[in-house]
């Protein structure tokens, strides 16, 4: 689960405000990285961070809509056309596929969207389960959004497979792990062999106030809130 997740969001919320004068009446928010069984948990441990989050930014105003979808690629489901009109050149289902019937769960509303045309072998769906829902969008709604959202990826001219906020995060992710690659190695050689429970939590220790120091002031402000990621 996001660790200080409630932080984030108010940072979020406030540069929202910043350029657009006016805090958000909704807000959805796609996971990624969650699996089936962890559903509750996010329920249980990231949606009160979400709602003190909008304590601290609305106060006594009118809270946000919110809705929380996950977004999972780790499936089986593969999808095949019926017929020559519904394939691709190379036989996959043509970008824009849904699936919503028949195979779904049977409590929580969820949906297969295949945005992307597959370039090379059997393509993928990606799987998004809509597992909070207080603005209650129809699911025309929700799954054009998401279609439409998937050509927005500015790294790409054409859709792709994940809705690019959840693309998004997952470079802001492997970009954060690179700045401490080095001393996030150096902390796993150094604590193998033969070393006691007390000597690898104080190099553990040694490795995180490194990474602090490394860290410094965090990102420079004139790129912290931008995507430079990208």
């Amino acid at each position: 689960m996001i660790q200080n997740l409630e932080k984030m969001i108010v940072d979020r919320l406030l540069l929202y405000q910043l350029h657009n004068k006016a805090l958000p009446e909704r807000v959805l928010f796609f996971r990624d990285g969650v699996s089936e069984g962890q559903f509750d948990s996010v329920l249980v441990e990231e949606l009160p961070q979400i709602r003190k989050a909008f304590e601290r930014v609305y106060k006594g105003g009118k809270k946000p809509q919110l809705m929380i979808c996950i977004c999972g690629k780790r499936h089986h489901a593969r999808f095949y056309p019926t017929d020559d009109r519904n394939a691709s050149r190379n036989g996959n289902t043509k970008p824009g596929t849904i699936v919503d019937k028949g195979i779904g769960d049977v409590y929580r509303f969820d949906f297969y969207l295949q945005a992307h045309a597959g370039l090379q072998g059997t393509v993928k769906a990606t799987h998004y389960t809509v597992i909070y829902d207080e603005i209650g969008f129809s699911a025309d709604t929700i799954q054009q959004g998401a279609h439409t959202s998937s050509y927005s990826y500015v790294r790409a001219t054409k859709a792709v497979s994940l809705i690019p906020a959840a693309y998004y995060s997952d470079l802001a992710c492997e970009r954060g792990r690179l700045y401490l690659n080095d001393f996030l190695n150096l902390g796993t050689d150094r604590s193998v062999g033969g070393r006691g429970k007390k000597d690898r939590d104080a190099v553990k220790r040694e490795v995180f106030e490194a990474c602090i120091r490394a860290w410094g002031d965090g990102i420079h402000a004139g790129v912290k809130n931008s995507m430079f990621y990208i």
